[in-house]
């Protein structure tokens, strides 16, 4: 590990909650159901209160003196099967801060302390805030969870300052990580723990308009603007034309800022109309068209709208046609670098190296 590149961040409880990682790293239910969930954590003394119904979630709380050693533990399964768990959540923090650089200081230090328990993540990604997912030696890849394999472990910072810690069935998908019901929700790792991109494989794509992918792509960056920071992590985005890869717009993070580029005008100068762009907020004093967003974390649902229109915009200026657009992104940092999924985005992940 790299440990140059990953901040430590700052959190005065970072010590009493590597002693709840240590306390719940070991558990391994037979399998997960209420009763073997009862028992597995009977041994470390917890005790579960009477279930509670939360909208379609069933919760068994477990009582604050007789639970975790740190935060407030629950069983959380779901109304229609109420024996199966869908996963233990430990609340760790549940006074939000208005400072988002105490925020950040408290994620890493969690995440800091997590890395050091179990080594790097397998995955990162973001959704209401950004979380990292351990993945451990008995636990299938996704699409193949094995009941008995040691539970993956979410640490999650959400967007209001709350933190969490959940155990997940082992090898859990993306889509079960990521909350798929959540839009604008990303995710990155190593090819391996990607699920299979439907719509690459997929005979025809499903209708979708240029306005459609704006709306995505505006909820996608403005959670990439929001989370990548806290890694800290650096994402560069390629969107364009699947069977001409020079026509393409790209954008990616800087520290707190957001740049976009219309890089397609490089190979297809013709194109290009600099008395549009220039109207429309590109800039062009660095010989390629681009525009900075220097608050886009801070500002982050005005700065991902503006870009977003502005990338489609040109997208279409290049004569980039809908049903041939597709995407391709990464994001590095904490001394690793992943491939990034944005599965609301609409439009197939095709890599393809582009020069220039």
């Amino acid at each position: 590990m790299e440990k140059n590149t990953i901040p430590r961040g700052r959190w005065l409880d970072d010590d009493v909650f590597r002693t709840l990682v240590k306390e719940v790293v070991p558990l391994r239910p037979d399998s997960w159901t209420l009763a073997d969930f009862a028992r597995a954590t009977a041994g470390l003394g917890w005790e579960l209160r009477e279930p509670r119904t939360v909208g379609d979630r069933i919760w068994h709380r477990f009582a604050p003196r007789n639970g975790p050693s740190y935060g407030y533990g629950t069983l959380v399964a779901d109304a229609s099967a109420p024996e199966r768990i869908r996963s233990l959540n430990v609340s760790l923090v549940d006074l939000p801060e208005e400072d988002v650089f105490s925020v950040a200081g408290r994620t890493r230090a969690a995440w800091w302390v997590m890395e050091e328990e179990l080594g790097p993540p397998a995955m990162w990604g973001g959704y209401s805030g950004p979380w990292m997912l351990w993945r451990r030696p008995g636990a299938d890849a996704p699409g193949g969870p094995r009941p008995h394999g040691l539970p993956d472990l979410l640490l999650h910072g959400h967007d209001d300052g709350r933190m969490s810690l959940d155990l997940l069935p082992p090898g859990s998908d993306a889509d079960t990580v990521g909350r798929a019901s959540v839009r604008g929700r990303w995710y990155a790792a190593q090819p391996s723990h990607l699920p299979p991109d439907p719509l690459s494989a997929a005979p025809h794509r499903p209708a979708t308009t240029w306005e459609d992918v704006e709306k995505r792509l505006t909820r996608a960056l403005g959670s990439l603007n929001r989370c990548a920071p806290f890694f800290p992590g650096r994402f560069i985005l390629h969107l364009g034309a699947s069977r001409d890869p020079q026509r393409f717009v790209q954008c990616w993070s800087q520290d707190l800022s957001l740049v976009i580029e219309a890089t397609g005008y490089l190979h297809h100068p013709d194109s290009a109309n600099p008395a549009h762009l220039a109207r429309n907020g590109w800039d062009f004093s660095r010989s390629i068209w681009q525009r900075r967003f220097p608050d886009a974390m801070e500002d982050r649902e005005q700065a991902a709208a503006t870009a977003a229109r502005m990338l489609i915009e040109e997208l279409r200026c290049l004569g980039v046609e809908l049903a041939d657009l597709s995407y391709d992104g990464t994001i590095s940092g904490r001394g690793q670098g992943f491939h990034l999924e944005l599965p609301d985005l609409g439009i197939p992940r095709v890599h393809q190296p582009v020069d220039g």
